[in-house]
């Protein structure tokens, strides 16, 4: 076996993507990779791709690409990731790109055939995709075992956000004609469908979170991460700030609150909201809260040594296949 400690990376062009340090625990990225992903910002649109038409049909779909970034940052390829809010799938399409391995659960039947479809028209193998409440499925897969995933990685159901609509009326420049009527709701499902108080509604939707998170935590592996997609919103004349009650969520549940990155959505449309009689936000942002599961107790060193012989295996791997390349810019 080779023995050293870094090895220089290059992607499929021949640029070097930095050096690979073998005593990496968390990820397969080089030092210049991995001060990338510490960025708290990432002021970033992605491009429409994986059927993207069709994907959009849920109005909260994220860009694979973007979760593929993130998986990434906080597993090694062949890991296992657990998105228990899957949607169309853009978790599992991330998982796709990295080679990783993803579980998805979603309780709309709806968007679990976009995503087969989606698989089907772009010819890749699909990653596995349940239908079914998240809650009853979670608990079946705790019944087998507890710590089998890596990651947990999932955009949750916003509450209330089916109902948040634009301003509505005409509007017009100066100069110019009046436009369309906003009226436009998103395309999100319901989260409670009887109709109830909003505070009633804002506890079950606490409550929705406390459940799955809960089982979330018990099935993640200890030293592992949890990343959430959640977006603030304003309805009936408050601001909520939901991301604060994803963190009190997660933190009574044992989750460590490590982070936060802001996705800003430099293509996204600004919307007429409350236009010639009050201010409120056109949110173009959204917030990535990464939460980790601590270990009760630091590896032992034979645990570092087995991660060590795992990483040296992988680099074993890269540098013969970049020696084929005629790459021999090792260290």
């Amino acid at each position: 076996m080779v023995d050293f400690k870094k090895i220089e990376l290059f992607d499929e062009n021949g640029r070097s993507r930095g050096y690979y340090d073998i005593s990496n625990q968390i990820n397969d990225l080089t030092g210049k990779e991995w001060i990338f992903s510490t960025k708290s910002v990432i002021p970033k649109s992605f491009p429409s791709s994986f059927q993207h038409k069709l994907r959009n049909k849920h109005g909260g779909q994220k860009p694979p690409e973007l979760c593929e970034m993130i998986i990434r940052t906080f597993t090694k390829e062949g890991a296992i990731v657990l998105d228990p809010f899957c949607g169309v799938g853009g978790t599992l399409l991330g998982c796709h790109l990295s080679q990783r391995k993803g579980i998805g659960i979603e309780i709309n039947k709806n968007w679990v055939e976009i995503y087969k479809r989606v698989c089907q028209l772009e010819n890749i193998r699909p990653e596995k995709m349940i239908n079914g409440d998240s809650k009853r499925i979670l608990q079946q897969m705790l019944k087998k075992d507890k710590s089998q995933v890596d990651l947990v990685l999932t955009d949750v159901p916003y509450w209330k956000m089916d109902e948040v609509e634009k301003s509505k009326g005409r509007y017009k420049k100066v100069g110019k004609p009046a436009g369309d009527i906003f009226s436009e709701k998103s395309k999100l499902s319901r989260f409670n469908h009887e109709k109830s108080g909003s505070e009633t509604e804002k506890e079950e939707w606490e409550a929705l979170m406390e459940d799955v998170f809960n089982k979330c935590y018990d099935l993640l592996k200890p030293g592992c991460y949890c990343a959430v997609f959640i977006g603030n919103m304003y309805h009936g004349g408050h601001y909520y700030l939901l991301n604060a009650d994803i963190v009190q969520i997660l933190s009574k549940i044992g989750f460590v609150l490590k982070g936060e990155i802001i996705w800003y959505d430099v293509s996204k449309n600004l919307h007429l909201y409350g236009i010639n009689y009050s201010w409120i936000p056109s949110l173009v942002h959204q917030f990535i809260m990464i939460f980790r599961k601590e270990r009760e107790k630091k590896l032992t060193r034979e645990e570092i040594e087995e991660i060590r012989e795992y990483n040296l295996e992988r680099v074993e791997k890269i540098s013969k296949e970049q020696l084929k390349k005629g790459i021999d810019r090792f260290i």
